[in-house]
């Protein structure tokens, strides 16, 4: 199985997410940074200068401040912490709220061919003003130095806490700074069937939509211990570890967690002719147990 790691709405909707989302990271401008397209021309995402200013961003914090190590967080992450959250009653997002609440999650770290920082990004989204969800083994990376969350808007900030995270689930809650971010709402179990879309961002293509529909639930083997999981249609890849499964009504009913390929022979450890790509994500009950709500 590979780690790695939206809301369906009318079509006039979706145009304005995706006219939205498509100037996020202009080399014009600030990235993420959202301008008038007149409604003529589709908007490009620059994905190399998101990655670009999240890294500076996260190299002067690194440098000048002194942000909560990977190895504190990683030992809050171990406790396992609960909370007992109640969340405001909302309703799904609307289009030009959706990617506002949707965070790029990023390992810091230092490779060895050079002295720069450099930033592992994955995908993750609010739930509160100072609360993101993403996966618990986004943050379980002991190789990093630590750990960064970059908004829509182009603000970064640097991880305080780990206030909530469940290796069964597959879940962990981390705290920064008050945004003043609409979070996002979460919605009940789906059933098999069930038309969903997801956002995250796959091997650094920033704020990508798929669709699908939820293929099955199934049990699972997770830390040694069964689970329940869900398994979607929408494709996803590397880097979309922790993005949010939306219904059609915009509220979250999963999370990107894994992929797991299967092949159609294996002889002496070689893996050929790839039928098909499973899609597993984190049910939404299981976010709800573990914030209490």
């Amino acid at each position: 199985m590979t780690y790695i790691a939206a809301v369906k709405m009318d079509l006039a909707q979706w145009c304005s997410l995706f006219l939205a989302l498509g100037v996020a990271g202009c080399t014009s401008m600030k990235p993420g940074a959202v301008r008038s397209t007149g409604g003529t021309k589709p908007a490009v995402i620059n994905d190399r200068a998101i990655i670009g200013q999240m890294t500076r961003e996260a190299t002067r914090m690194m440098d000048s401040g002194e942000p909560v190590s990977m190895e504190s967080l990683i030992e809050q992450l171990k406790k396992e912490p609960r909370l007992s959250l109640k969340l405001p009653a909302g309703k799904g997002a609307r289009a030009a709220d959706a990617q506002k609440a949707i965070a790029v999650v990023g390992g810091v770290y230092k490779c060895k061919s050079c002295t720069r920082w450099h930033v592992a990004p994955a995908s993750g989204f609010l739930i509160a003003e100072d609360m993101v969800v993403t996966n618990y083994h986004v943050v379980n990376q002991p190789e990093r130095s630590s750990l960064a969350v970059r908004l829509f808007d182009g603000r970064v900030f640097m991880v305080e806490a780990v206030v909530a995270a469940s290796e069964r689930f597959d879940l962990a809650v981390l705290r920064i700074p008050k945004t003043g971010v609409k979070p996002v709402a979460l919605g009940q179990a789906a059933p098999v069937g069930a038309k969903v879309d997801l956002i995250s961002h796959p091997n650094q293509r920033f704020y990508t939509l798929t669709e699908g529909r939820i293929a099955r639930y199934f049990m699972m083997q997770r830390d040694r211990k069964q689970v329940s999981a869900m398994s979607i249609t929408a494709d996803f890849g590397r880097g979309s570890s922790g993005g949010p499964v939306f219904n059609e009504t915009g509220e979250v009913v999963g999370i990107a967690t894994s992929t797991e390929s299967l092949y159609y022979t294996e002889k002496d450890g070689e893996q050929k002719n790839l039928q098909m790509v499973f899609k597993h994500c984190v049910p939404v009950s299981q976010l709800r147990e573990l914030i209490g709500e």
